[in-house]
């Protein structure tokens, strides 16, 4: 693979916005370095996120990393409809990129109704205009991208935020570490010829990944990696998090001879990872081995939790766009989507 057999699939520049990640997770923290804040931290009982597609990741993540020492229940919500607990001791964190995702506008409006505090993460659109006629905080990121290949500018905003509400332990440095391991990483695997993630998409092409992690600090990941491949590869893919599938969907795997050949597994694997649920992702490699096309033990890298985080987010981004080449499918457009978006318009 070269980068002019790439130009030509990769008609609207997915690679550039790969390339330039590092750069964007920089941007990020200059426009976040000031932040300023009017909610009242004391009302803060609980935080619930809003958002769809490429602009929930985010909150998916933050969750994710804040499992352990985050010192409030978080919720992530993809819906019009909000759970009921949300009142005024709610953090209420809207998130949509263009600003008018209508699932995401519904949602806040119900959580002000309810005398939540709000927080609008976007682009611009109807939620910063709504934000800034309620008066209530807005971050405001860069556009002109897709979603999903927005992830720095929404998670190190989200970051700010948990750091505002001293969730995060972790310091700026931890930013400016992986701020560096990602670009030191990016020189890799931007190099179409031979490198980590054009092999991984090679030997899992043709087939069904499923990616199973701990549930806790990888779980976010995992789901990063299941989007990627849909959005970008435009393949399915499934995720499941342990203990929970060594319950249950263990046994599944004794009857897929007719699937032989066709499931591949990638094993997301932190160092931190609870030892019982290490201890049982061993043990599944040893009885689904001999059943998958492939299986492949992703550890993540990096000296902080934030870095090792998105050194496999990093991995499943690039992953998936070696896999849409090899398939010859460009990865930036989203047809059935828009095709969705289309049809709920008229009606």
């Amino acid at each position: 693979m070269n980068l002019e057999d790439i130009n030509v699939i990769d008609s609207q520049n997915m690679r550039g916005f790969l390339t330039t990640f590092p750069d964007q997770w920089r941007e990020a923290m200059e426009i976040t370095a000031d932040l300023s804040l009017t909610i009242d931290k004391e009302r803060v009982a609980n935080i619930c996120f809003a958002g769809m597609g490429g602009s929930a990741i985010g909150p998916d993540l933050i969750r994710s990393f804040c499992y352990r020492d985050g010192l409030y229940p978080m919720e992530v919500i993809r819906h019009y409809e909000i759970p009921q607990w949300v009142n005024e001791n709610t953090l209420f964190i809207a998130c949509s990129f263009s600003g008018n995702t209508e699932e995401t506008l519904a949602a806040l409006s119900t959580a002000r109704e309810r005398g939540a505090q709000a927080i609008a993460l976007t682009g611009g659109g109807e939620l910063m205009v709504n934000a800034a006629k309620e008066e209530i905080d807005y971050i405001k990121v860069p556009g002109g991208m897709p979603p999903r290949a927005a992830l720095g500018y929404s998670f190190v905003a989200l970051y700010r935020i948990c750091q505002h509400l001293e969730l995060v332990e972790e310091t700026d440095g931890a930013l400016k570490d992986t701020a560096r391991f990602l670009a030191e990483q990016n020189d890799l695997l931007a190099n179409p010829t031979d490198n980590e993630a054009l092999n991984l998409a090679e030997e899992i092409l043709d087939t069904l990944p499923i990616i199973y992690s701990d549930a806790t600090m990888m779980q976010g990941v995992n789901l990063r990696w299941q989007n990627q491949f849909a959005e970008n590869a435009k393949t399915l893919s499934y995720g499941n998090s342990m203990p929970e599938m060594t319950h249950n969907e263990i046994v599944g795997w004794e009857r897929i001879v007719h699937l032989t050949g066709r499931l591949s597994v990638i094993l997301l694997i932190d160092k931190e990872d609870d030892p019982r649920v290490q201890r049982r992702m061993e043990i599944v490699e040893e009885l689904i081995e001999d059943q998958a096309a492939s299986l492949h033990v992703l550890k993540t890298r990096g000296q902080t939790r934030l870095t090792r985080m998105f050194s496999l987010i990093q991995l499943a981004d690039w992953t998936s766009f070696y896999l849409a080449m090899l398939s010859n499918v460009d990865p930036t457009p989203i047809t059935k989507i828009e095709l969705l978006k289309s049809k709920l318009a008229e009606a």
